[in-house]
């Protein structure tokens, strides 16, 4: 398939991971291009074993000529879980390659518009890294849209319209600043609009969820993103929709389609 993409980035904020580092072109080119503290903040080395990965043997002076992918997980979860998806996307042709920074410096090395998956809680993050602006809890700007520089999102189990659990809001996950009620900041400016988060935007879910769950208290659907291209319904808990899915996410990279 021509339009495989063939590098791999796992975003770790500060969740426990199971990897090593980046390799030595991408950490190269960040230490050159961005400096030590950036790619000391991306690659996490502070956890060990459990940081960032990801960038072949491509050095970043040239177009790759296929598309990165850089795959957000949730706080549930560890690189260890993905490591199908993994394999799945080095047997299909990619090579073995965190967020905001991550995808602005991960299409500035590969020179062209990247892929990214978010997983769970994952997705809404990755979706405030895209949008950009101010963050409301500290008043942060984060800068303007990278909507340009993202050719397919796909969210997976994403909580992003809050999480079923949060049916009352209370301090810590569920605040009504930045946590998982439906009716929090966060969430409200994350859905404020359309389609920005990718050209091609997808989300695949399923009633069974019983981590974010299938609908809120406010009668969304927790895992819907407006306006996108598809939504997928599959059957199983949360933990079956992030990995038993993993064939059709890497369809929708790479076909636009289910």
């Amino acid at each position: 398939m021509n339009s495989i993409r063939q590098l791999l980035f796992f975003v770790f904020f500060y969740f426990k991971t199971v990897s090593s580092d980046f390799s030595p072109s991408f950490n190269k080119f960040l230490i050159d291009n961005y400096g030590k503290g950036i790619n000391d903040l991306l690659a996490r080395r502070d956890i060990g074993p459990h940081g960032s990965y990801g960038g072949g043997t491509h050095d970043g002076s040239t177009r790759t000529s296929k598309q990165a992918v850089v795959l957000v997980h949730g706080i549930t979860n560890t690189a260890g879980t993905f490591q199908g998806h993994r394999h799945h996307l080095l047997n299909a042709g990619w090579s073995d390659e965190l967020v905001r920074y991550m995808i602005q410096v991960v299409a500035a090395f590969t020179h062209r518009k990247v892929d990214v998956i978010g997983y769970s809680l994952g997705s809404p993050i990755a979706r405030k890294a895209i949008l950009g602006g101010a963050c409301v809890d500290t008043g942060e700007n984060l800068g303007p849209s990278l909507t340009g520089l993202i050719d397919t999102y796909v969210s997976v189990a994403g909580a992003n319209r809050g999480s079923f659990l949060c049916a009352l809001p209370f301090p810590g996950a569920c605040n009504m600043k930045n946590g998982l009620s439906c009716m929090s900041e966060y969430i409200k400016d994350i859905n404020s609009r359309p389609r920005y988060e990718g050209k091609y935007i997808f989300s695949i879910y399923g009633p069974g969820d019983d981590k974010v769950g299938y609908r809120n208290t406010c009668g969304q659907l927790c895992s819907q993103i407006a306006g996108a291209n598809g939504e997928f319904e599959r059957p199983g808990n949360h933990d079956d929709v992030l990995i038993k899915t993993a064939a059709l996410q890497f369809k929708l990279i790479d076909q636009h389609a289910g």
